[in-house]
């Protein structure tokens, strides 16, 4: 039989672990990216909507000032170098003379348009122009931008705004102008009915204001997402030494493992070899059988025992006689399903072996995991046999399992860390999404744990952290996770909660079991803590915002009475319970 495969691909999966914080650095790279990204475009769409506001408020100003004149017909002014007569207004009263011999000239809306315009031009910088395809005044007649503007207003358009930039950048409005009935006194002749479109006004106001205010923006986000990315790729530098240790202590296990289950295998396989070589002089091959150190096993096609050594026995608990006869399927544990039998029996018919790592059951329950190593034996003339070979690997996959959850939990409560932790947030965080369900995050300070561990020694505050640590698991349901984040830090996460009210019963009993005192062996010490809450989704739909939510009602606490815990709301002010 051959020497197992799965060595170099199993150091090979550990080694592409120190590809993650590369692809980590990557990600917030990316995230920060198209967040600058975002930001950038959505200053410029601010800037445009500034521009679109301040011009339509200027059109709807001159509108309602020009309906104002429409409805009465027109207003008189004197006449003086400013508002000299309008030739192009054909109205028999156009022109009057006062009792007192004050000549007056009327004024339409189009010429208090112009009137107006040349005040704001003056004034602000801002230029009007009322406009036409088919103006009675030619000074009225429309440039191409405005032109192809009321060619858009005719299909349907409500208003037209535009940034031009040159030398002198300029936002550009413009916003059609509807006859009304007031309008006919002068227009009917020009063949316009009530509703339609006859030209519309329009507005050009300087941009250098909004441009330097969108400048500045860009250089506060710029200096906003280099800071974020500087921040990100600090935590995550100290995310990746702290983790070096346990991933260099794994990957070094497992590579003794898999060099151990190697030479085993390696071994067995020589044996096997010699076996199948041996296997019609009965006395080698039974004494090779009898004193072998490795359970062997051999079956029929059916997968029944034939015949088992001593080894097996030892390994299994089966003596030979309760397991001749009866199927290989004895030994079955329920850690694989029956896809993982069925495809391990098609490989080993089509390649006339197999080998890999299966969970067995012993005679007396207890479950172990075996390397097992099978291979076909069909000598000339005679029936098909299955030749296998057993190693026990249960330790070895205890020592992996126990260095991996020292990687993620605290050592001194056995409490989930705060690598463990994020994880679990970010589970609860995607289950609720996914639910439609809400759950609470909160922060627990320790008030007082310093005093303790400056009067009575480190050893005390120890003893203090687990004791706390045995009194939250106890206020804590099974599904609800608690975590020690450093120091007299923890934290917890109650999933699926009903209400606020469900919320605060569980602070309220953490807040009331660990004001009680505690009996070290130092004496009895009494301590009390503080407990900021985040609720899901009222406080944060992420886990940042969710830990800044839960850290400002812990920080309020902190500063007001301790020994209380606070529900931050939507407004971020906490409210004590």
């Amino acid at each position: 039989m051959r020497a197992p495969t799965k060595r170099s691909s199993m150091v090979g999966g550990l080694s592409s672990l120190w590809l993650q914080p590369v692809v980590l650095f990557a990600i917030v790279a990316f995230c920060a990216l198209v967040s600058f990204a975002l930001n950038w475009r959505q200053i410029d769409a601010n800037m445009h909507a500034v521009a679109r506001e301040r011009g339509a408020a200027l059109f709807r100003l001159l509108e309602l000032t020009r309906d104002w004149n429409a409805r009465h017909g027109g207003v008189y002014v004197p006449v003086t170098p400013a508002t000299l007569p309008n030739p192009y207004l054909d109205h028999p009263r156009r022109d009057v003379v006062t009792h007192e011999g004050q000549p007056l000239t009327m004024i339409n809306p189009a010429y208090m348009t112009r009137q107006i315009a040349e005040i704001a031009q003056l004034a602000e910088g801002v230029q009007l122009h009322i406009t036409s395809l088919k103006p009675i005044r030619p000074a009225n007649a429309a440039d191409a931008w405005e032109a192809n503007a009321l060619r858009g207003f005719e299909a349907g358009l409500a208003e037209v705004t535009e940034f031009i930039p040159g030398v002198a950048p300029v936002h550009r409005y413009m916003a059609p102008l509807k006859v009304t009935e007031a309008c006919l006194k002068c227009h009917s002749q020009q063949g316009y009915e009530v509703g339609q479109i006859r030209g519309g006004v329009s507005v050009i106001m300087p941009a250098a204001e909004l441009l330097a205010i969108r400048d500045a923006d860009r250089i506060r986000s710029i200096a906003f997402h280099l800071l974020m990315f500087c921040v990100a790729a600090a935590l995550l530098h100290l995310l990746v030494r702290r983790t070096r240790g346990y991933l260099l202590a794994l990957e070094h296990l497992t590579l003794e493992q898999e060099q151990v289950i190697a030479d085993r295998t390696r071994d067995l396989s020589q044996a096997n070899s010699i076996l199948e070589r041996q296997l019609e002089d009965s006395e080698t091959a039974a004494t090779v059988f009898e004193n072998a150190a490795e359970a062997i096993v051999v079956t029929d096609e059916k997968g029944n025992f034939i015949q088992v050594n001593p080894a097996f026995s030892q390994m299994s608990g089966y003596p030979p006689e309760e397991v001749l006869g009866r199927p290989v399927g004895i030994l079955k544990s329920d850690r694989h399903p029956a896809d993982f039998y069925a495809q391990m029996w098609r490989l080993l018919i089509r390649d006339s072996r197999w080998q890999g790592e299966v969970w067995n059951q012993r005679k007396n329950g207890e479950v172990f995991i075996v390397w097992l190593s099978i291979s076909c034996v069909a000598s000339s003339g005679q029936p098909r046999r299955y030749v296998a070979t057993l190693t026990d690997i249960t330790r070895s996959k205890q020592l992996e399992e126990e260095l991996r959850h020292r990687a993620y939990h605290d050592p001194l409560t056995d409490l989930p860390n705060r690598a463990l932790f994020s994880d679990r947030l970010r589970v609860a965080i995607s289950q609720a999404q996914r639910h439609g369900r809400r759950f609470a995050l909160c922060f627990i300070d320790l008030d007082g744990f310093k005093p303790v561990n400056d009067r009575y020694g480190h050893a005390a505050g120890d003893e203090l952290l687990v004791e706390c640590a045995r009194r939250l698991r106890a206020c804590m349901r099974a599904a609800d996770t608690i975590a020690r984040l450093g120091g007299d830090e923890f934290a917890a996460i109650l999933i699926d909660v009903g209400s606020r009210r469900e919320v605060e019963e569980v602070a309220t009993r953490i807040v009331a079991d660990l004001a009680r005192p505690f009996a070290l062996d130092a004496g009895a010490v009494s301590i009390s803590c503080s407990i900021g809450i985040a609720l899901f989704p009222e406080h944060g739909a992420d886990a940042e915002v969710l830990q800044h939510s839960a850290d400002a009602a812990l920080y309020a606490v902190k500063e007001s009475s301790r020994n209380a815990f606070r529900i931050c709301p939507e407004g971020g002010r906490g409210v004590s319970a």
